[in-house]
This record gives structure tokens, sequence and C-alpha cells, in this order.
């Protein structure tokens, strides 16, 4: 849901915390997590997408592919030479945009992100992201604004609950965490202690509303991590900010319950033809089904 002063949070105070590093494509900004991890970050739009290179000794794992503004394929390229496989955290428009571009692709075997692998998503459907009020700088000169559109893709693997992707000395664990969406997945790796959470956690709007969204799914997910937060100490996001502490999943599942219980105040409105309902809290919001009673 844009809103009108979504560019003052420009720049997040986290990106001066961390290294940044000058990639050939402008369009995205760089930042060094730790050893080996880097997030790619598209803040001249408004979802304010991140995307991860993890890097294993053998193979890179690139986490979702973007907006498909700027190439990513050429990003992630610079930052290595290993056969990059993209996992997805989910089928959502902006985390699979140029899995096209690649060779090797990861997904949650769902019905819902077998039919984008199959469709993907069309000129009037991505067209609207792209509106003045959705940008905050240029577009690439490279980038055709009249034929933007996310192609159909091959997925080589089907992933399923507690899969691992090995890239030799780092593994990352699928924990499914269906909630924002049927096909919702996190990565956990153990040895180093970070979740990639994808939509079901970032700091900002989280989006539980849409049709295929279930907020009883959300909160037992939410339940899930919280059993495993002895693996895991830092959480990187799929937007907004790209490193933000593990207490903010408690935060998150406290309001999610009180909302599922009638509690908390909200505004209310409409958003994409539906109803919807905002619960605003600190460093985040939760925007809901007007109609929660059921969890659906």
């Amino acid at each position: 849901m844009v809103t009108a002063d979504w560019q003052r949070a420009l720049p997040r105070r986290i990106y001066s915390q961390l290294e940044r590093l000058e990639p050939k494509e402008s369009w995205f900004e760089v930042y060094r997590i730790e050893s080996g991890v880097y997030a790619f970050y598209e803040p001249g739009q408004f979802e304010e997408v991140l995307s991860y290179l993890v890097l294993g000794d053998e193979r890179a794992a690139l986490i979702d592919t973007g907006m498909g503004i700027g190439n990513i394929k050429r990003l992630a390229e610079e930052f290595t030479g290993l056969p990059i496989t993209v996992v997805n955290t989910h089928s959502h428009y902006d985390h699979v945009a140029q899995n096209y571009l690649f060779s090797s692709v990861e997904a949650f075997d769902a019905s819902c992100s077998r039919r984008v692998s199959e469709v993907g998503y069309s000129t009037d459907k991505m067209k609207p992201f792209l509106a003045p009020q959705m940008l905050s700088k240029e577009l690439p000169e490279s980038f055709d604004f009249d034929n933007y559109y996310v192609p159909p893709f091959h997925v080589s693997r089907w992933l399923k609950d507690g899969d691992l992707i090995d890239l030799r000395n780092r593994k990352l664990e699928v924990v499914h965490t269906p909630g924002h969406s049927p096909d919702s997945i996190c990565l956990l790796d153990h040895e180093a202690g970070l979740l990639w959470t994808g939509d079901t956690f970032y700091p900002g709007a989280i989006y539980v509303h849409m049709p295929d969204s279930n907020l009883d799914a959300f909160i037992k997910s939410y339940q899930k991590l919280i059993a495993l937060s002895s693996h895991y100490d830092t959480l990187l996001p799929s937007h907004n900010e790209p490193r933000v502490n593990m207490e903010m999943l408690g935060e998150v599942l406290n309001a999610a319950q009180d909302i599922k219980a009638g509690k908390g105040e909200h505004t209310e409105g409409m958003f994409e033809n539906a109803r919807v309902r905002r619960y605003e809290f600190s460093g985040f919001s939760i925007i809901t089904k007007a109609d929660n009673a059921d969890g659906n």
C-alpha cells in the first residue's frame, strides 16, 4: 500500500552501518552483510526489495531476483564466479521477476508457485509499479518501460519443508512459513546463525490481506520460527532493511495473536478492491482482511 511519504524514510539508518560496495549495475545498492553474504537493495522503487547473494565453496545462492528493473544476473556475476542457483522465498512478482535469466531455479512446491512459473506476470500487472509515485530515482537507460512484464521460467527443483540447499561449506534449510502466501519459506543457515525471512517478516507493513493470505497460518509460522530461535540471531528480510534483531519476531507474533482475538486499534479502507484493516505497531504494521474471524 503506497503512502505518499515513503521516500522520506530514505536513506534508512541501517545502511550507514554496513559496508557499501559500488556495482556496475547502478539500479542496485550493494552491501556486504558478512563474509560471503551480500544484500542487493532496490531503493529506487516503493517495494524497496532486497535480494541476497550467498556464497559457498562450490555454489552460490541468489535468494530472489527482485523487481526486474536492473539486471540482477549481471550484478550477481560481478560478485561471484561460482555457479548461481536462484532460491525463491515465494512467487510474488517482486521476488521472481528475473528468474527467467537463470538456468537453475529452486522454489517451494505449491500450486501458486507452479502457476507463476508457467505464466509469469503480465504487463498490465507490472506497469502500475512504475508509476511516478512508486519511483524515487530514474529507471536504467536500458530498461524497456513499455514491455515490463515477468516471463515464465523453469524451476529445476521443487522444494519442500526441511530440504537443504547445499552450497558446500554452507547449507540453507528450507522452513515452510505460509501465511503471507501459501508458498512462503524462510531459509536458515544454522552455522552462521542467519535467517532469511522473505515476506514472512520485514520492518514495515506486513501483508496478510491478499486472497491467498491466511492469518492463522501466519501465526503458526511465527510460532514455528520462534521455536527454532536457538539456531539464529539475525533476520535478513526481503524489504526495507537487510539486518534486523530476532526479537522482532516475538513482537509480531504477539500483535498477530491480538488481531486474531479482535484486539487492537486499526484503520479500515479499500486496497485492490478488497476491504482491509491496518494495525500499527512500533517498527512494523500488519495489514489483514477486514474479517479476521476465521483467520482467512
